[in-house]
């Protein structure tokens, strides 16, 4: 065969070989999973997360009045009071239902990742007291610490598994972002200033969580699955139950933390 025919055909060869490799017109090729690059599984699309877990945590029992706080030692505190934020909201209740319960998932669907929020959470510091007083968020989702107060604040974070947090805010209107890289509940959040200001959160790596409200009300948006569900109380402990819900489900869950109980 003369030279140039097998140098041709050496060269018609390569080519084949590299268009099959990938080198050439991909166009016919399938496309990557929506929502996912190709060869990487992406992240869980919450739409998919059809079925309702809700219900109301109960509260057992004579309700304790709320403590009053003492807050003489800051006249700017003692002069900002409210009726809402000079008492102890350890244990808050309404309509026979418990506030401030974290209730979450205790393990995500294996195999899923989650986008973490953009949005950060929000803990303000005004009249000397934090609000919210117990809120939940995600692994590495800004927390924003704002001082709506004319007096000096610290906002001191005291996490075991994230690296702890102390940041001092001198002036009114002081704003600091933070981050929690790593799962962990509870967080306490205290200021070393004022001994009484406090508040929770929880830290998950997913986003199956939230905060009983109003009446002790809550609701949570799954995947189908079977699952056991969490309630943790500051004062009065922890409570778990397990549930198995289908697409487009809804299922009734309650809690109930009687009164005297106390937090392991």
């Amino acid at each position: 065969m003369p030279k140039r025919l097998v140098f041709v055909c050496s060269s018609i060869l390569v080519l084949a070989l590299a268009a099959a490799c990938g080198g050439g017109d991909t166009s016919g090729l399938p496309p990557a999973p929506a929502g996912s690059a190709a060869g990487g599984a992406g992240t869980f699309d919450m739409s998919k997360a059809t079925a309702t877990v809700s219900g109301k945590i109960a509260f057992e029992g004579a309700v304790p009045a709320p403590a009053k706080i003492q807050m003489s030692a800051d006249p700017f505190c003692a002069q900002s009071a409210t009726p809402e934020t000079s008492v102890s909201e350890e244990i808050k209740v309404s309509d026979g239902g418990l506030e401030n319960v974290i209730v979450y998932v205790k393990a995500a669907p294996a195999g899923l990742t989650f986008a973490t929020p953009a949005e950060p959470k929000v803990i303000n510091q005004k009249g000397c007291h934090y609000t919210p007083h117990v809120f939940t968020m995600m692994v590495n989702q800004p927390l924003e610490v704002q001082n709506s107060d004319m007096t000096l604040h610290n906002i001191h974070v005291w996490a075991v598994t994230n690296t702890p947090v102390n940041i001092g805010q001198a002036v009114q209107g002081m704003k600091n972002n933070v981050k929690l890289d790593k799962e962990e509940i509870p967080v306490p959040i205290r200021c070393d200033v004022h001994r009484w200001m406090n508040s929770f959160t929880g830290v998950f790596s997913h986003p199956f969580h939230t905060v009983s409200g109003g009446g002790g009300s809550y609701e949570l948006k799954l995947p189908p699955g079977t699952y056991e569900i969490v309630a943790w109380h500051e004062k009065l402990g922890m409570k778990s139950q397990m549930v198995v819900v289908a697409d487009n489900d809804k299922k009734d869950l309650g809690f109930s933390f009687a009164a005297g109980a106390t937090a392991d």
